[in-house]
């Protein structure tokens, strides 16, 4: 079990990899590292974000639809 743990929690990716996962720019995933919000690793010049690491940012930015949507006039 204690195997299991350390296998999942040592799985990284690379910024681009994350850039696809999450649909968004490399500049957008360097501009998150850079402020702090996204953690990461760094071997020399490559950057890595590990899986844990990754899971935490989702689970923090994760925004729920207000309950009653208002209405301004434009359709969805």
């Amino acid at each position: 079990m204690r195997d299991e743990i350390l296998e999942k929690s040592s799985l990284f990716f690379t910024v681009k990899q994350v850039a696809e996962r999450l649909q968004l720019s490399l500049s957008m995933v360097y501009a998150l590292i850079a402020k702090g919000d996204l953690l990461c690793h760094e071997f020399g010049s490559c950057k890595r974000i590990r899986s844990d690491d990754l899971e935490s940012f989702l689970a923090l930015n994760r925004k729920e639809a207000p309950k009653k949507l208002r209405r301004q006039g434009r359709h969805f």
